[in-house]
């Protein structure tokens, strides 16, 4: 017998829809949150150009990456390597990790889980106005939401 998962509240957003805000370099267009996954995982679209980056950082909850378009070097803790449209990297929680892109736009869908992982990157998104950001302030929000800059366990 298979199993079908029925959310109370069913959604279809194509590319570029959804509630979007920019965070840092990157541009983030919210796709599922916690409210349509019972809290389960929050979904949203990344979309940045080539420079745009996360430096060396580890934090409590799961990521995945899956690549719509371009080219992202991601380094999960030693392992180093190019993703490409239509491959995928998968973080497990507290793993160091960074991610460059490396094409001139990329696009990428990231899941986090659980849900509650999505209030770090609003947080950013809303307090952080300007580029580069203040770095006592971001400092300040990735320590409240348990994110170590620059660590590798």
């Amino acid at each position: 017998m298979t199993a079908i998962l029925q959310h109370s509240k069913p959604k279809t957003l194509a590319s570029g829809e959804g509630d979007a805000h920019p965070m840092l370099s990157h541009m983030l267009v919210w796709k599922l949150t916690g409210d349509d996954t019972n809290g389960q995982y929050a979904m949203f679209e990344m979309i940045d150009t080539a420079g745009g980056e996360a430096p060396l950082h580890r934090h409590p909850w799961e990521e995945t990456f899956y690549v719509l378009e371009g080219e992202i070097e991601i380094q999960v803790g030693d392992r180093q390597q190019i993703v490409s449209a239509g491959a995928m990297s998968h973080i497990p929680a507290n793993t160091a990790h960074r991610f460059q892109v490396r094409s001139p736009i990329a696009r990428a869908l990231h899941i986090v889980s659980p849900a509650s992982a999505a209030a770090f990157y609003q947080e950013v998104g809303t307090t952080i106005t300007s580029f580069p950001p203040d770095l006592s302030i971001f400092q300040e929000i990735c320590a409240k939401h348990g994110l170590h800059l620059g660590e590798k366990s």
